[in-house]
């Protein structure tokens, strides 16, 4: 497959965890011991780099082989992420240049390799996302960086005191060669795990990514021991780092806080903020950052920039549309944007078919942009980390915001319409308010100029005023962003009132899902009916279907539906989240009594970025799955009508996807969540007794009951699980008598008894602890703990 030379878009996927992993090791080819370096972030340590290095013979030549394991563990939006990264070297002993190196990225759903051959002066480079090996001519002093040296600086600045010096360096991981500049900042002693360095500061500056890092070389020993970039810091340690780490969240470092919730995001048309952003990438300048749509007044300094951003973005109306097939002239500037690059696929034959597909009937080159990116839209499901490249997107049909921009820009670029990613950030209502990392996609449309489009958000024909353009490679770093001024369509600030339409009065409330405790709100807010999910984010919801469920404007893989008591009012929501699961492999044997009907179904699915794996099977005629949820086998139930499968022992839904030819390719996982209206009344005791001590709070429980409120949840679970909570912090006299209390309430329920008796028996009340597990017992002979308990308590 035909692609540019476009490395620069691995760094998309490597940039926050890459960038400045070279020269980690510095000790002299006679000291192979393994060296540990910590992986820190937002103060947490959350991976760790380990090098070998073995001396090695090759037909009776000798190398020194250098391996670089490196591990790091993150959460984005909630979705766990996985970082593996492995160097290997074949070092000559004698110069300490590599003459190969093998280079391998992964983050549980995409793999990254490359790898180079140094010979005869040249590096011959190659990538799995390229089928064509690049040449790259090394002399004119061009350096060889890896993670295991930095001689040049050592040569120039600890040696030759160079103050200033800038080189050519081929890079192993992108495939180039770029301009790195390094200036000496000051001589600096520091301890770094309990052990002292004398060192000095020298500042990289990346010309090509417009990156910095901070490194400190050891000088008595010429090691890298430490180097920052980008709010990361990366320290010499020792094995125990293994043990040490955990993980960060990042979405910490990429979302910035600005505590507004605007509920209609998709009708954003004018946004006024003021910003302090740090990006790495491209360099970002005043020109870059002002084109129509997008206004910015402030400063830019070293990929820094500090002002007002305004947004009002120019909503294409598909006016003078270049004709389809595409025939705009296309300028040379242009010309890069119609071919293939890595993790943009354009020419792959998959993609070609389904890109021709789809446009077939479209009428001009906006109709067919449209189609593309409604397909997007309606069939690749959110997933972190996803894809990420087009075609493994298009055959997962999962990705995060770079992997639907990536597959909507092979598309275009497949049938002749240009197109490009634009990052920067985007407002979401994550956190109560907030503006995080984001791309989407920009297309060509002639005199129009380029038009953006979000095919995450489902705005297929245009972008809100909430999106912030850095450029088409630029990582999104916020220190500190705030909301000036904001415009709803159709509205002004001042005319958006709360006055709640009289269809949604009786859904407005707070419904508790009773086993986690968690209360979720149902609001109505700036025109809109929305949802506020506790600790993540308010969704503003669409009007509901035909069949009842209420849509977010912004996703489709979660709806709401409301269910009435015989009295017609409002007992409880439903929350639907779909998880889509893709087909990993047919089991190796189909069992011979497995119905034909049952067949296509069975096999292996996986969810990477939960981590999860799902088997479907037959047992007995029947179809059975491992429930990610119960953690057990369970039987399916197929319900015809509604073409999904039931799990047997929950509430929760299975339905298959098949392509063309009827192959099974997709499992969507329906997770159906009860939530009764209300707040469980435990939640205020435990309040009261927080403010005024435990037998208010039991007086709260018996007022509240008196009252008899509509909206208070009175249930023995909820009270059981505060008992533990007291119990869990050494408070033996709350816990014993929130267990009293509900016994009081529950007087049938074996297991409030059998609490009971373990909080009386770890508070040395050995009486009553017999008492309780007598009771427990009596109510439920099976209650074989209980028995346990009972008996040890009488051989004391």
């Amino acid at each position: 497959m035909k692609t540019t030379n476009k490395n620069n878009r691995w760094i998309l996927l490597a940039a926050l965890f890459i960038w400045g992993c070279s020269g980690m090791g510095q000790k002299s080819a006679n000291d192979y011991e393994t060296e540990y370096y910590s992986f820190e972030m937002s103060g947490i340590i959350c991976g760790y780099f380990e090098t070998t290095k073995t001396l090695m013979n090759e037909n009776e030549k000798k190398y020194l082989q250098v391996n670089d394991d490196v591990v790091m563990k993150l959460t984005v939006l909630g979705q766990g992420v996985d970082i593996h990264i492995q160097n290997r070297y074949k070092v000559d002993p004698e110069t300490e240049n590599y003459y190969y190196s093998y280079r391998n990225y992964n983050n549980g759903s995409v793999e990254l390799i490359s790898t180079t051959e140094v010979k005869d002066g040249k590096a011959f480079f190659t990538s799995n996302q390229e089928n064509e090996t690049k040449v790259f001519d090394l002399s004119d002093g061009v350096i060889l960086e890896s993670t295991y040296e930095v001689n040049h600086l050592i040569k120039d600045f600890i040696i030759g005191n160079e103050k200033e010096k800038t080189y050519k360096v081929f890079d192993n991981f992108r495939g180039d060669i770029v301009e790195k500049s390094y200036k000496f900042i000051q001589e600096e002693e520091i301890q770094l795990n309990g052990t002292h360095f004398s060192t000095i500061l020298i500042e990289e500056i990346d010309h090509s990514m417009g990156t910095r890092i901070n490194y400190w070389i050891d000088v008595p020993t010429h090691e890298v021991v430490k180097f920052t970039y980008s709010g990361r810091t990366i320290c010499k340690s020792d094995a125990s780092v293994k043990k040490k780490i955990q993980t960060v969240d990042f979405d910490d470092v990429i979302f910035a806080k600005v505590n507004k919730v605007i509920t209609n995001v998709p009708e954003i048309t004018y946004m006024k903020v003021k910003a302090k952003i740090k990006s790495d990438g491209t360099w970002i300048t005043m020109e870059s950052l002002n084109f129509p749509g997008q206004k910015f007044t402030g400063t830019v300094e070293d990929n820094l920039a500090e002002g007002i951003f305004e947004i009002e973005p120019i909503r294409y109306d598909g006016s003078n549309a270049p004709a389809f097939p595409y025939d705009y002239a296309i300028a040379d500037s242009l010309k890069k944007y119609l071919e293939p690059e890595s993790l943009i696929e354009s020419d792959h034959p998959d993609i070609i078919k389904e890109a021709q597909e789809i446009t077939k009937n479209a009428g001009d080159s906006w109709e067919a942009a449209i189609g593309l990116s409604k397909w997007v839209s309606d069939n690749i499901q959110g997933a972190i980390p996803g894809g990420t490249s087009a075609i493994n997107t298009y055959k997962t049909r999962l990705g995060e915001c770079g992997s639907h921009s990536r597959l909507l820009a092979a598309f275009c670029r497949a049938v002749g319409i240009p197109a490009r990613l634009s990052i920067g950030c985007m407002y979401t209502t994550y956190y109560h308010g907030s503006f995080g990392q984001h791309a989407w996609t920009e297309i060509y449309m002639g005199d129009a100029g380029w038009v953006a489009v979000d095919a995450t958000a489902e705005e297929i024909d245009y972008i809100d005023a909430g999106h912030i353009r850095l450029g088409e490679l630029n990582s999104f770093m916020p220190i500190e962003m705030k909301i000036l001024e904001y415009k709803i369509r159709g509205q002004e600030m001042s005319e958006v009132d709360d006055i709640v339409p009289d269809k949604y009065a009786d859904l407005i409330g707070k419904y508790s899902i009773i086993e986690y405790n968690k209360i979720f709100e149902v609001l109505y807010t700036e025109g809109s009916l929305a949802v506020d999910i506790p600790g993540k984010a308010v969704l503003a919801l669409n009007d509901a279907d035909e069949n009842g469920l209420y849509y977010p404007t912004a996703t489709r893989q979660v709806n709401f539906r409301f269910e009435r008591n015989e009295d017609g009012k409002i007992k409880a929501m439903w929350l639907q989240q779909l998880m889509p699961v893709s087909k990993k492999a047919e089991q190796e044997s189909i069992a011979d009594d497995t119905p034909e009907n049952l067949q296509p179904y069975t096999g292996v699915y996986a969810f990477a970025p939960a981590n999860i794996e799902i088997l479907v099977s037959n047992n007995n005629g029947e179809l059975y799955m491992s429930d990610p949820h119960t953690r057990t086998d369970t039987k399916l139930e197929l319900n015809e009508e509604k073409g999904k499968w039931k799990l047997a022992v929950s509430n929760n839904e299975v339905s298959f996807e098949k392509d063309e030819n009827g192959n099974v390719f997709q499992l969507n996982y329906y997770q159906n969540i009860y939530l009764t209206r209300g707040v469980l009344v435990s939640n205020f005791v435990e309040e009261t007794i927080e403010n005024s001590g435990v037998d208010e709070g039991i007086n709260k429980y018996h007022q509240l009951k008196s009252e008899n409120k509509r909206d208070c949840i009175f249930n023995e679970l909820a009270l059981n699980n505060l008992g533990y909570k007291y119990l869990s912090e050494d408070k033996k006299t709350e816990a014993i008598e929130i267990f009293k209390l509900n016994a009081e309430e529950y007087p049938d329920s074996w297991n409030v008894f059998d609490s009971l008796g373990e909080a009386y028996m770890k508070n040395g009340d050995k009486k009553e602890a017999i008492q309780s597990y007598r009771k427990s017992i009596k109510l439920n002979p099976e209650n074989t703990g209980g028995k346990e308990m009972l008996a040890k308590l009488k051989s004391e």
